[in-house]
């Protein structure tokens, strides 16, 4: 189950700590659906608009990074070692005729490979240059509060299909750093190995790569700060995928002296708004 370290002054608001059935348990009735319906095909190349069908993304495409974030976590070096091009290309193949697939058959590596390909291949990026932008400006505040709220804005402010899809990938890519003791891979490893397929804009220039890599790794290690990537975002990953994850909110203190007293007051907040003040 992933967990959220503790960086700074937090509440745990709420844990899932049920036991839920793992995808080989779900599959016969996740891999049911007849083949060829337009929203069980996964379109590469496209606008990810194009996919989406009543603000909801190809079941397929769902279902890939449900099996991964459930059963995938472990795999050593997952997301940044290649997959089998031969499979790569069939899965790819299946997936844009809307022919079912059994993701048992095929190695994490493989799978991986395809979700990167699937974000590569989305013309602009799934972000697009103006949010890849104001994502990597977020490296300009000092503040880490300010900058889960510039990040909460700016993911809020995406289609709802475009944050599902996020939520799914940084909640996968969550769990599995936090089983680096078991994959190697740390929040830098990911990021590394996902800038290009997420910042386009980033591709050919060194400086931003690194940039990037820097607001993933954010992204990344928090994602279960709500206050960042937003409760409703955590909760579908958390319902979609049936794992646990602890949801935490973090806070900031801020201390006034008054001119004339010698008391200290200290103000509560959550976000920009005052929640409670003691004296």
């Amino acid at each position: 189950m992933g967990c959220v370290s503790d960086r700074s002054q937090d509440a745990v608001l709420a844990a899932q700590s049920t036991r839920y059935p793992t995808h080989s348990q779900q599959k016969a009735s996740q891999h049911s659906r007849s083949g060829g319906s337009s929203h069980n095909k996964v379109k590469f190349g496209v606008a990810l608009s194009e996919s989406v069908k009543d603000d909801c993304l190809p079941s397929p495409l769902v279902d890939m990074l449900v099996y991964i974030a459930q059963e995938g976590v472990t795999t050593t070096d997952l997301f940044r070692r290649g997959g089998n091009p031969t499979d790569l290309k069939l899965i790819m193949k299946r997936l844009t005729e809307g022919k079912q697939i059994e993701f048992t058959n095929y190695n994490f590596y493989t799978l991986a490979s395809v979700i990167k390909k699937f974000l590569l291949k989305i013309p602009g990026g799934v972000l697009g240059p103006s949010v890849e932008q104001k994502l990597l400006g977020v490296l300009e505040l000092d503040n880490r509060m300010e900058q889960y709220d510039t990040i909460h804005s700016i993911i809020s402010g995406l289609p709802p299909a475009t944050q599902q899809l996020l939520a799914l990938l940084f909640g996968t890519w969550f769990r599995i750093v936090n089983h680096c003791e078991y994959n190697t891979m740390s929040s830098e490893a990911m990021a590394k190995s996902v800038a290009g397929s997420l910042f386009h804009t980033c591709n050919d220039d060194p400086h931003k790569v690194e940039k990037a890599v820097q607001v993933l790794q954010i992204l990344i290690d928090d994602f279960g700060v709500a206050n960042m990537f937003g409760r409703k975002n955590i909760q579908y990953f958390a319902d979609k995928t049936r794992t646990g994850i602890k949801v935490k909110e973090k806070f900031r203190y801020e201390y006034r002296y008054p001119k004339e007293q010698g008391s200290t007051q200290c103000k509560y907040h959550f976000n920009t708004r005052t929640m409670k003040c003691m004296v």
